[in-house]
C-alpha cells in the first residue's frame, strides 16, 4: 500500500486532500493539521468528494510523530515560515521517498541550502508545486514554441502578487524555455513594501523584469486591482491569454499571423492535479512539475532581489525574506 502524507490542511492544503480523494492508484491518507477549525474544514472538504475505492484509510493527526514511520510521498502545503522546521523534523523522525513542497519554498537563502543538503544525503526525491507545466494548453503551447530562438514573456495586472506569484510565472518561463539561467533586475518595483494580506508577510507592485538565458519577462502589477493577463511571443507566434476566463488569441506565423481566438479550460485547480502528481511519481518516479534543484535556481535570486529592493527601501540589512 502506497502510504501518502500531507502535512497542513488549510486552505491549500485542503485542496490537496480532495485531489488525493480521487486517487486512481490505491493508497492510504494521513494528514497532520494541528489546527482543529482547519482540520474540520479538511475533514468536510475531503466528504465532498465521491467515495473511493482506492483510498483503503484516511487518519488526521495533530503532529508529525503520529505518523507512520515510512511513508512514499509527504505534501508540504504549510506557509513557508514554518517550512524548513517542519522538512528538518520529518527526516529526523521518519522516513521519505518522494516530498512535494509548496511555493514560496523558505524565505532565506540559508534554508534553501540547508535542505539541499538534506536531500543529497537522505537521497529522497522532491519537486515543487508549480501546476502550470501541468495544464494540458501549456504543455501544447511548449510544443509549439520548442525550437524558437527567443520568447517574450509578459503579465500585466494588478493586485495579484507579485512576491508571493511572481514565481510561478517566472517558472513558467523556465518550462517554455527548458532553461534555469535566471537574472532579475528590481530597478522598477514601487519604492513601497506592502502588507500582503496574511498578517506578518509583505508584498510587492511594480515591474520585474529579467531574463532566463536568452529568454525575457516583465512581470508588472499595479497596486490596485486589475484583471491579469499574460503575453507570449516568440519568431512564430503571438498568444494573448486570459486564464481567469479560458480566453486565448493566438496568432502564428504559419497561418499568415491571422487571429484566432478559443475557449477552452486553461486553468486546473489543485484538487483536479494531485491526484495526477501521485500517480505519476507512484508508477514513473518522476512527475511534471519541476525538481528542488531546478526550482532552487529560480527562487534564489527571486528572494535575493526582492530582498535588495526592501533593503533599498528600509536602509538595513536583511536576510529574511518575509512573503509566502
Amino acid at each position: 500500500m502506497n502510504k501518502i502524507a500531507l502535512i497542513g490542511a488549510g486552505q491549500l492544503g485542503s485542496r490537496h486532500l480532495q485531489g488525493l480523494a480521487k486517487s486512481n492508484v490505491e493508497i492510504s491518507i494521513e494528514v497532520v493539521e494541528p489546527f482543529d477549525k482547519s482540520r474540520d474544514v479538511a475533514k468536510q472538504r475531503y466528504e465532498e468528494i465521491e467515495s473511493n475505492q482506492k483510498i483503503s484509510s484516511i487518519n488526521f493527526f495533530e503532529s508529525i510523530d503520529e505518523l507512520s514511520d515510512a511513508l512514499d510521498v509527504v505534501i508540504i502545503a504549510t506557509n513557508a515560515d514554518v517550512r524548513s522546521k517542519i522538512i528538518k523534523e520529518l527526516f529526523l523522525k521518519k522516513q521519505i521517498k518522494n516530498l512535494i513542497l509548496e511555493k514560496v519554498l523558505f524565505q532565506t537563502v540559508k534554508e534553501y541550502m540547508e535542505v539541499e543538503t538534506l536531500l543529497e544525503e537522505t537521497g529522497a526525491k522532491c519537486w515543487v508545486n508549480h501546476p502550470r507545466r501541468m495544464f494540458p494548453f501549456y504543455q501544447s503551447l511548449k510544443n509549439e514554441i520548442k525550437n524558437c530562438e527567443q520568447i517574450s514573456y509578459m503579465v500585466q495586472g494588478g493586485a495579484w502578487g507579485l512576491g508571493c506569484n511572481g514565481l510561478h510565472f517566472i517558472d513558467h518561463l523556465a518550462f517554455f524555455s527548458d532553461d534555469t539561467a535566471l537574472k532579475i533586475d528590481n530597478d522598477f518595483l514601487h519604492s513601497h513594501i506592502y502588507e500582503a494580506k496574511r498578517s506578518n508577510y509583505v508584498e510587492f507592485n511594480g515591474l520585474l523584469k529579467g531574463r532566463i538565458g536568452n529568454h525575457i519577462f516583465t512581470l508588472y502589477s499595479d497596486k490596485e486591482y486589475a484583471p491579469v493577463s499574460l503575453t507570449v511571443t516568440t519568431d512564430t507566434l503571438t498568444a494573448f491569454i486570459d486564464e481567469a476566463n479560458g480566453y486565448a488569441r493566438i496568432a502564428r506565423k504559419s497561418n499568415d499571423w491571422k487571429w484566432e481566438e478559443s475557449q477552452q479550460k486553461i486553468v486546473y485547480f489543485q484538487s483536479e492535479l494531485t491526484n495526477i502528481l501521485i500517480e505519476q511519481i507512484i508508477t514513473t518516479a518522476s512527475c511534471d512539475l519541476p525538481t528542488y534543484d531546478e526550482a532552487m535556481k529560480l527562487h534564489i535570486p527571486f528572494i535575493q532581489a526582492l530582498l535588495a529592493h526592501m533593503e533599498s527601501v528600509d536602509g538595513q540589512v536583511l536576510t529574511l525574506c518575509p512573503i509566502t
